[in-house]
């Protein structure tokens, strides 16, 4: 394989340990080899699956991850942001229990029993009871003003069909239930988009990432355009685009195929769920395949960090090409935005190739950077690595200072702006502060000059003050991967007065790192309509850290 590594590389592989050199390599090669990306799989997409696909193989294995994942108190997914994959698995649950469907290597009590539990658990929630934060404090995941009273929608009509056709071993107490939408959301939007797909209209493409919430039941609609077989990158949007309805009569059984159009756009969708759900022996990721994504992520964390690798000329010709006029997209079927577009463009210029960053400038508006048109909240490390791109861009290339020097500026006083008061970042991509921290601080500190010093320096105090006991960040009792966020954000550190206490949460996390792993059961901590690990992805961030560490 043709390798050619940078200056920055060549000079720091002279002093690289062996093995850091081996990990980053396999990593790059992994993903290289890998058209789907490393991504976990998640409790929302397989439970939608399980619903609208009872025909797709590997339902057997998807029924028991979904019990295998269900927590004690009922309840599915991380503190935070549970609701949504609550629902989502409740649902396919009961769907599934109706149909009598069988999780792998268990009986049907086997999902009669997570079915009560997470009903009960969602009544409890949903009227105030133990573990109603879950309900009251909706975390901004993707489309969750519709995947809410959709999903609501799905389990009270379910519900209510035990009224007329009782489910066996269903409590009565339940099947009278009707589930609220949680206080402060309603239906409205899920109504209006909903009568605009039933009346053929073309929904923005960004839309159709929640198809199997916006038009159950609509197999082949002819206004949604799958990419290379995936409708938006998601499992349960394209197997809802091909067939299955979740609120109506089901027209298929469990290993029965749909009824495929001869067209080539369905039975490319249909072999992409196939050799999908085998890749993953038959369970889902929350999107797929997205390799800009994950190979632009691994290539600039090295990159920034230094770590030993040498990028191949194919996977940056590969990367190169899907850097398009009007941006990056994570991968087919998405829509190019700013933060896949920034990370692309970054990565690129750190490995020598020169292609200019004007595409970025589509996304500039009003002082800062938009991830999308028309998005609801902006977001720090969108900015933040539209920054990192365009900052490094005119380090190297000054004559183009006057093309992009306004969105440097902007993004970085945008930045300051939104700092919050504690010293941390928060963003709508990743549940992680410390994510959005490290990302901000890496921006600021490297092209924002002394007048981001005091931020730098606040986000420090910030880390310092919320580690756990021993060498851990984050969420929970802390993860590996915030971990190594911490690390980033520690090593820019410029106040003497706090050098011993940085020094020793340094020496502390080096041990974490050293020991610690990073799997696809690590906490999810990034944002889609669930969250997920994007699992090489925090392995580069591992890396990335422990080489911050040791040199």
């Amino acid at each position: 394989m043709n390798r050619t590594p940078t200056a920055e590389q060549a000079s720091a592989q002279d002093t690289a340990a062996p093995e850091e050199f081996d990990e980053a390599q396999t990593l790059l090669e992994a993903s290289h080899a890998d058209p789907w990306a490393q991504i976990s799989p998640s409790v929302y997409e397989n439970a939608r699956v399980v619903t609208v696909a009872p025909w797709l193989g590997g339902a057997g294995r998807r029924l028991r991850f979904l019990c295998e994942e269900q927590a004690t108190d009922g309840g599915w997914g991380i503190s935070g942001f549970r609701l949504v994959p609550t629902l989502s698995a409740v649902e396919a649950l009961l769907t599934a229990w109706r149909r009598g469907e069988e999780a792998a290597g268990a009986g049907p009590e086997y999902v009669r029993r997570a079915a009560v539990r997470g009903i009960e658990t969602l009544c409890t929630w949903l009227t105030g009871g133990q573990g109603s934060e879950e309900a009251e404090h909706l975390p901004d995941t993707v489309a969750i003003e519709v995947v809410v009273p959709g999903l609501i929608a799905q389990i009270n009509a379910r519900l209510d069909e035990c009224r007329t056709t009782p489910l066996p071993g269903l409590p009565e107490r339940l099947v009278s239930l009707g589930l609220p939408l949680p206080r402060g959301t309603d239906d409205s939007i899920l109504a209006a988009l909903r009568a605009a797909t039933a009346g053929g209209r073309t929904l923005p493409p960004k839309l159709w990432h929640a198809w199997e919430i916006l038009s159950p039941g609509r197999p082949f609609a002819r206004e949604v355009r799958p990419v290379n077989g995936s409708v938006s990158c998601s499992p349960a949007a394209t197997a809802a685009w091909l067939g299955g309805s979740p609120t109506g009569p089901e027209s298929l059984g469990a290993g029965m195929t749909p009824m495929i159009p001869a067209t080539g756009e369905a039975r490319a969708a249909l072999r992409f769920l196939e050799d999908l759900q085998q890749h993953r022996g038959g369970l889902l990721p929350l999107g797929g395949p997205m390799p800009n994504f994950e190979r632009a992520w691994i290539l600039a964390s090295l990159a920034t960090h230094g770590v030993p690798h040498q990028a191949s000329e194919e996977l940056l010709d590969d990367l190169d090409a899907v850097c398009l006029e009007e941006g990056m997209s994570a991968g087919d079927g998405l829509p190019p935005d700013a933060d896949d577009t920034a990370v692309g463009l970054y990565a690129l210029a750190r490995h020598g190739r020169r292609r200019r960053p004007d595409s970025l400038l589509r996304y500039f508006n009003e002082g800062h950077f938009c991830t999308y048109p028309d998005e609801r909240t902006a977001s720090p490390t969108a900015n933040a690595h539209a920054l990192e791109a365009l900052g490094y861009w005119t380090s190297r290339y000054p004559e183009d200072v006057p093309r992009f020097g306004a969105a440097v500026v902007g993004a970085s006083d945008w930045l300051l702006s939104v700092q919050n008061a504690d010293g941390s970042w928060t963003d709508k991509w990743n549940g992680s502060p410390y994510y959005a921290t490290a990302s901000c601080v890496e921006a600021l500190a490297a092209y924002a000059g002394e007048t981001a010093r005091p931020a730098v320096e606040r986000a420090v105090s910030w880390v310092l003050n919320t580690r756990h006991p021993g060498g851990l960040w984050g969420h929970g009792a802390g993860t590996v991967e915030e971990t190594a966020y911490a690390v980033w954000i520690l090593r820019w550190s410029q106040d003497h007065r706090c050098a011993r206490q940085v020094k020793e949460a340094l020496d502390a996390a080096r041990d974490t790192l050293t020991r610690g792993t990073i799997t696809e059961v690590s906490t999810p901590l990034w944002i889609g309509k669930d969250v997920y690990t994007p699992v090489r992805i925090a392995r580069a961030a591992r890396l990335s850290a422990l080489h911050e560490l040791v040199r």
